[in-house]
């Protein structure tokens, strides 16, 4: 499965090994003001080790003293959505994420006045070591290492949720109507079927 991760950190970024007490109603608050044209609905909470890379339509959210965590992958984008460049409001604003199987690796760092100071988003097989030393460097931990830290969890339906749901079922239908292929690589290295 490898190593994924979609976080935004609001605040200090390296707080987050050190935990807290996140209160529920403010986490709300936060997801709400972050998605506010998306119906919001309160789940089981979980842990960041489990919920650091949450399914599509959810989201996972620690308010701690020093920071703001947010784990969901609409948000942990480079570059990053203007309304969440907004919501840092004078605090430095952290966003990381990776997704080890497509070898996918994107973060940025803002000051506490938006200044950029570094982002980086691109693909190679080769990102895993990279990676764990960005998030040992940004948090004090990796995805694969993060601390035992309480999140709150929720579900964002989007207004077109209901077509994007019946949209993935058409494709696994017509995938599962065309049966297992088998593929072989090709001479430009893509994948062909094989005859």
């Amino acid at each position: 499965m490898g190593a994924k991760a979609a976080m935004v950190v609001f605040g200090d970024a390296r707080a987050l090994r050190h935990g807290g007490d996140p209160d529920r109603s403010v986490a709300e608050a936060v997801i709400r003001a972050l998605h506010p044209d998306r119906v919001v609905e309160p789940v089981d909470d979980g842990d960041l080790a489990d919920d650091i890379y949450p399914p599509d339509g959810h989201a996972y959210v620690a308010v701690l003293p020093d920071a703001t965590i947010v784990c969901d992958q609409d948000l942990a984008t480079v570059p990053a959505p203007e309304h969440v460049l907004d919501y840092a409001d004078n605090r430095p604003l952290t966003v990381f994420a990776q997704h080890s199987g497509s070898g996918w690796l994107a973060y940025a760092e803002w000051t506490a006045d938006g200044t950029l100071l570094r982002s980086h988003s691109a693909e190679s097989q080769d990102s895993g070591e990279l990676a764990e030393s960005i998030a040992l460097h940004l948090f004090g931990f990796t995805a694969e290492s993060s601390p035992d830290l309480l999140m709150h969890g929720f579900r964002v339906i989007r207004p077109d949720q209901a077509e994007r749901e019946a949209e993935m079922a058409a494709i696994v239908a017509q995938m599962a109507a065309q049966g297992p292929q088998r593929l072989t690589l090709g001479p430009d290295g893509s994948w062909v079927p094989r005859a």
